[in-house]
This record gives structure tokens, sequence and C-alpha cells, in this order.
């Protein structure tokens, strides 16, 4: 079930009716919301709410173990404890993601080798695995495994618990519903924002209360993101980005000027598409009574690459600093190791972000630039970066083209198509593709209001919030209709369900 879709909508304003029904009642509302996420999730594919079973129960089991040797002082049995977590979810993650890659990689290795051997048919008549049909006439045999909507997702979250468990930030919960609830709550189960145990549990233990202005702020949420994916993010895809990364054909005839155009369209577009999943993540849970973080906070006017990262995706990246960075030593360890372990943390990153080179490779590229900004900064006065308003503008203009070339190789479907596209920066012979008025329209208005003042978002939130109830209706069912009406033909899934 697509958030921008009339069957949401539906589905949300019931849960909504209920769970406000029940508002005096625990159990009902935690069984409410439990079955309603496993409904939402069961739309994708109903085998795979067995994957979610099985990180709940082993996780929630995991959880119990780890708290009851660190009280007793076992070290080890607590290690052991948050092995079984790291193997189940990893695995699972593992298997389902990353296999066939792994296994295509290695088919390739082989090859250059001189073998002729072929992994996964080789898996298939040893093991009975099941095959699908070569990506390309000649190419390797690619096993016939569909990947979950939402793995990499619900898997970091329900690590996150066990890992603060072991860490000593919170104690394991004694409540399975409560936990259940936690690793499945549909608002951000397939898309995020990845949510904390530590800041999400505690609300669950709480009776909610009902509030008309955390109301209005919610719909107003889900408003803002409606409109990012249905009137920035589809359009921008629909009418540029995807006509021009179709395949290496079309990359071809762009040329320099025309890959600018529509690598700025795509930076929006993916920002549109998943910051506007993430707005009515928030706001859906909001309605619920339910606080989630904030996962992007105007990312492209950042300074520097540290100052995007803390901006985009923030959820992602919080926890791979904290669990990985972090973890590896942070920067306790000197300069050169906290370089080496961004550089491992990043190329992660990128792998989480799906099964291809592309992928690590734009994770890598991020790691080196960030060690980049880090001896740069080991160069300045008190290590930190010039001020004032024309170092702030060059700042944002730099971080913007660097976060924006990579997107090139975000977007590309591999190494092949990337090189066609680096080939068009040397071409400036072309002139721009034309573009409906109506989009490039889109398009400056959409960096435009990118880059307004936060405290007009504010102002107009509260003056929404301060309407009256008739007009929020009025208002919402007037958007509603005119999103569909002018979105493209059919539904656009949100770009980050591949991940």
């Amino acid at each position: 079930m697509l958030f921008n879709s009339f069957s949401y909508i539906l589905f949300l304003w019931t849960v909504y009716v209920l769970f406000w029904t029940w508002r005096e009642r625990r159990s009902l509302r935690h069984v409410l919301l439990l079955v309603a996420s496993y409904w939402f999730y069961a739309q994708a594919d109903w085998r795979f709410t067995s994957l979610l079973l099985i990180s709940t129960v082993v996780d929630f089991v995991a959880g119990q173990g780890i708290d009851r040797a660190r009280a007793a002082g076992e070290g080890r049995g607590a290690k052991r404890w948050l092995a079984l977590s790291l193997v189940t979810n990893l695995g699972l993650l593992s298997a389902f993601k990353y296999f066939n890659f792994f296994v295509d990689s290695f088919g390739k290795l082989l090859g250059r080798l001189g073998s002729a051997v072929d992994p996964a048919l080789w898996l298939n008549q040893s093991f009975g695995l099941p095959i699908a049909q070569p990506t390309e006439p000649g190419g390797l045999t690619l096993l016939a495994i569909a990947l979950p909507v939402g793995i990499s997702f619900y898997t970091f979250q329900t690590l996150s618990y066990t890992l603060d468990i072991y860490r000593g930030k919170m104690r394991a919960t004694t409540h399975f519903l409560d936990f259940a609830v936690f690793v499945s709550f549909f608002p951000q189960l397939v898309a995020g924002p990845i949510v904390r145990a530590v800041d999400f549990m505690p609300q669950l233990a709480t009776r909610p209360v009902f509030d008309t202005g955390r109301l209005g702020s919610g719909l107003f949420q889900i408003l803002r993101g409606m409109t990012k994916k249905l009137l920035m993010a589809d359009m921008l895809g629909a009418h540029i980005v995807d006509l021009a990364y179709r395949d290496a054909d079309t990359l071809g005839q762009l040329g320099g000027p025309g890959l600018l155009l529509a690598t700025y369209a795509y930076a929006l577009q993916l920002y549109g598409d998943f910051a506007g999943y993430s707005d009515i993540a928030i706001g859906s849970a909001r309605v619920l009574g339910f606080e989630l973080k904030k996962n992007f906070d105007a990312p492209f006017k950042s300074r520097s690459l540290e100052e995007f990262w803390g901006r985009w995706h923030i959820s992602m990246s919080s926890w791979f600093t904290d669990y990985v960075y972090i973890g590896l030593g942070g920067s306790r360890l000197g300069v050169w190791k906290a370089c080496r372990n961004a550089m491992i943390a990043w190329t992660l990153v990128g792998l989480w972000h799906g099964a291809a080179w592309t992928f690590v490779l734009w994770g890598a590229y991020h790691g080196a630039w960030l060690v980049i900004t880090r001896l740069v900064r080991q160069l300045l006065p008190d290590g930190r970066m010039p001020a004032g308003a024309l170092f702030n503008v060059l700042g944002v203009i730099f971080t913007f083209h660097v976060v924006a070339f990579s997107m090139v190789l975000f977007r590309c479907r591999d190494l092949g198509d990337f090189g066609t596209a680096l080939a068009q920066l040397g071409d400036w012979s072309r002139p721009l593709p034309h573009v409906p008025w109506q989009i490039g329209l889109i398009m400056v208005l959409g960096y435009l209001t990118h880059f307004m003042p936060d405290r007009w978002l504010e102002r107009t939130e509260r003056g929404w919030i301060n309407c009256p109830a008739a007009l929020q209706g009025a208002v919402l069912t007037i958007a509603m209709l005119l999103f569909f009406a002018l979105r493209p033909p059919g539904l656009v899934p949100f770009v980050y369900f591949q991940f």
C-alpha cells in the first residue's frame, strides 16, 4: 500500500478512529496497531511478514538475554545473545538483499580468471535453489530471490534495540506486544525514519492524550509530504529524470547541459520523494499521538558535507555514526584511524542503499569527501571553516555540487551507464533539452521553497493549526483532489522502497 493512494488515506482514517476510540484501553490500542501494521506490510507480499515476525521474536528474546547477562555480570553471555541478534538479522538481510550481488560478483571474478563456472547455476544444481533468467543475453544466472520491502529499515531498527541494551542505554522490555508494535509500526515500517527503541518504547507505555494542535500539525506534515511527492518528485521524475536516465542511449544524447539539468532535477526529485515519505510517516504517527524524529532538514542548505549528513536521512546517517563509526573507535584513536572509520562506515552506507557497485562506490565517494573535509580542518585555525556570508554561500554551492555529482552515480543503473554519463560532461555543444514550462516552474519553486527561511514554514504551520477544523478539512479535500488529478498517470512507488 502506497502513501500516495486513496487506499492509504482510508486506511489511516480507520486506524485513527479506532485508536482514539480505544485510547483508554492499552491492550486494544496496541493490538490494533500491530494488526494494522502487519496488514499494511502484507499488501506488498504477505509471505514476508514471516521475516518481520522472526526478527521480532529473536530480538525480543535476545534483548532479555542480554539484560539478564549484564545484570549477572556475564559479559560473554551478553555477547552471545547479541551475536544471535546480529547473525539472525544481518543473515536475513544478506540472504534476501545481497546474495545475488555477491554471487554475481564472484561469478564475474571467476570469468575474468578464465573459469566457466556459473555460481548460481551450480547452487541450483547442487541444492535446488530456484533460479531466474540471466539479466542479459549471455549473462550469469541469478537466483530467484525477491527483495522484501523495507527489510533494510526494520532490520536496523530492531538491531538498535539489542545494541542499546548491550551498551547499557536501556533495559529490555518484558512486554512482547509493545516490542512487536515498535518493530512493525506502519507509518515508518517500509522506508523510515529508522526509529530507536529508546525513543519510541516509552511512548507506548504512556496513555495517549488527544490534542487538536497535534492533530493539526500531523495533518500539515501529511499535506506537506504529499506536495513534495506528488507535485514535485513525481512530476520531475516523469518529465525529466526518467527520460534522461532511462538507459545508456538516452544518457549519450544529453550532452553536458542536459546532464546538468537532469541531475539538478534528480537531486530535487530524490529529496522530494524521500523527504515526502518521511513527512507523511511523521504526520501519520503524530495524528495517532506518537512523535518520530525529523529525518530531513533542508539538506541543500548545508555548507559542508558533514553538515549535509546531519540534514539528509538523519535517522540512517546517525545510525551508522553511532553503531559503526563510533563502534570502530570514532575519532578517539587519532585522525588517521578516524578517516579509516569514516571510509568503512560510509562505504557500508552505500551498500545499505543497494546491492550494486554503483551504490558501494557512491558510499565510498562520500566517505572520501568526509575524510578530505576532516583533513582540511586539521590545517585550519581551531579546526573551523572560515565564517562570513561569502564563505557560507560558497560552501553551500560547493557542497551541493559535490552531492549532485554523486547522484549521477546513485541514479545510473550500472557502471557502464555512469561512464556514459561522465562522457557527456565533456560535450557542451548540445543545447538544453526541451522541458515544458510548467515542469521548469515546479523545479524553480522546489528549490526556492527549499531555501526559504525556517521561520516562514513555522509560521505557516502555526497558521494552519489555528485554522478552524472545517477549513482544514476543506483544504485537505481540495488539495488531495488536485494532487491526484495533476500527478502523472498511475501510482509511482517511493524511490526508497527498493532499499
